[in-house]
């Protein structure tokens, strides 16, 4: 019998893993029906590990039950895991994006932990509208005739176009024809939403006569996309907001707006090349989508904002209750957006912005208080203070960078790649990014606190 047959015949049963005491443990640890079916995966893996002359562990029952424990651990792990962002991109799209206020964390909390009054009208004592606050909130930041939110800015898209012009052309600028994050790409939402696409004008130029001259029987609303994550230079034209609003009033066709990024000036922000939520409602848009976590720096939404009536035919729109927005983000978007509301001016209203309100200073302040804890847990390590950049991410002023401060990391006997593997397996993961062998950690975008926590995770290295 060769030693592959061997093993095979040791490798214990079922059972046999479930009653060691190893196994007995996990069986009270868990639901019995998980461990038996992970414990029988395990041992057929292990098997095939074998014939295949991949796996040189043991094969006892206790060993087994070991690895089946490690399984279910890893098996239970937090869908979403905090992280500490040193990246430097400040609405990063892979780790979430918009960080909240204490604020807005306190009242998801509050929703989370019981009932709530998300479709009751505590007036009336009967059922009432779960966006009817939300919507008096918007309304009142952004100067519309009403407003409504659904569960993300794609969202909010194709419910607008398939509420406005389901069966009709929708005729928008070949130069807006974008796509963003996920392989959301505009020339595929538009007939998904049961609408006929109609291209105009040029990748570079598009005048507000291509959309004049595409006009017919079957045309049924004009679309313009900010193309929020990309910039088009040099030899470039465009349809204003303002000229596709009174081609729509000469030949009675609605327009919407897709501006993705909801930029409102606060303290913070300063002037951004971003067009702004208001001025393109003042304009005369019909309808115009935002997200509630690009630039306003709230929870992820889609932000439907515009004219009564067309508002209310997308809340008619049997699509709006498959898109809807739930309680913690209900919560959560309008304790953002009542920030902005009691908001006087005088400081930044979101993390975001006061992030990008650190002026030299204080991100020099930051860096060297960052080097000096991290050099205090690895005296045998090398850490520098480097210049660096910063960006708002998110798919967000793509072409704009701003100033900041990086930290780099040097250890003996480890490489760049192996710091950032062992810093993206602690506890509390430190997210940094390797440039020219160096581990670069970019405080503009850590948080309060973050400098403390990311020193403590060097303390706990087993390097």
């Amino acid at each position: 019998m060769n030693d592959v047959n061997l093993r095979l015949r040791e490798l214990p049963h079922l059972e046999a893993v479930l009653s060691s005491p190893e196994g007995a443990q996990l069986l009270a640890s868990y639901q019995r029906s998980v461990v038996v079916n992970q414990a029988r995966a395990l041992i057929g893996e292990i098997r095939q590990s074998l014939l295949d002359g991949r796996y040189a562990g043991e094969t006892d029952e206790h060993t087994v039950a070991r690895l089946l424990g490690d399984r279910l651990n890893e098996l239970c792990a937090p869908a979403v895991r905090a992280v500490i962002n040193a990246t430097g991109i400040l609405l990063h799209t892979n780790l979430g994006r918009a960080a909240l206020t204490s604020e807005t964390c306190r009242a998801i909390s509050e929703a989370a932990a019981g009932y709530s009054s998300l479709e009751f009208d505590l007036e009336t004592g009967r059922r009432g509208k779960r966006d009817r606050q939300l919507a008096r909130q918007l309304c009142a930041l952004f100067g519309c005739e009403d407003a409504t939110v659904v569960n993300n800015c794609a969202a909010a898209v194709m419910i607008a176009l398939n509420t406005m012009a389901r069966g009709q052309e929708v005729i928008t600028s070949r130069g807006e024809l974008v796509e963003i994050g996920g392989s959301y790409r505009v020339p595929d939402v538009i007939p998904a939403a049961g609408c006929r696409l109609r291209e105009v004008g040029t990748t570079n130029r598009t005048r507000i006569k291509d959309y004049e001259n595409a006009v017919c029987e079957n045309s049924g609303l004009l679309l313009k996309t900010h193309a929020s994550n990309y910039r088009i230079r040099g030899f470039t034209e465009e349809a204003s907001v303002a000229e596709l609003v009174e081609l729509g009033s000469r030949s009675a066709l609605p327009v919407l707006v897709d501006l993705g990024s909801g930029y409102v000036r606060q303290q913070g922000l300063g002037e951004l090349d971003e067009p702004e939520v208001l001025q393109c409602l003042a304009d005369g848009a019909d309808i115009v989508c935002i997200s509630g976590d690009k630039l306003l720096g709230g929870p992820q939404a889609g932000i439907i904002l515009g004219s009564r009536d067309w508002v209310e035919r997308i809340r008619r729109n049997a699509l709006w209750r498959v898109l809807r927005l739930d309680k913690l983000g209900i919560a959560a978007l309008g304790a953002t957006v009542t920030q902005y509301l009691r908001n006087s001016g005088q400081g930044p209203v979101s993390i975001l912005a006061t992030q990008l309100s650190r002026d030299a200073d204080e991100l020099n302040l930051l860096a060297a208080d960052l080097r000096a804890r991290l050099a205090a847990q690895r005296p045998d390590w090398t850490f520098e203070i480097g210049k660096g950049t910063a960006s708002v991410g998110g798919g967000t002023l793509p072409d704009q960078e701003f100033p900041s401060q990086v930290v780099s990391v040097e250890a003996p006997h480890l490489s760049a790649e192996q710091i950032d593997a062992k810093l993206r397996a602690a506890s509390l993961p430190v997210i940094g990014y390797v440039s020219q062998g160096r581990l670069l950690l970019n405080v503009a975008s850590l948080l309060e606190g973050d400098n403390e926590r990311i020193a403590a995770v060097f303390g706990e290295l087993d390097a």
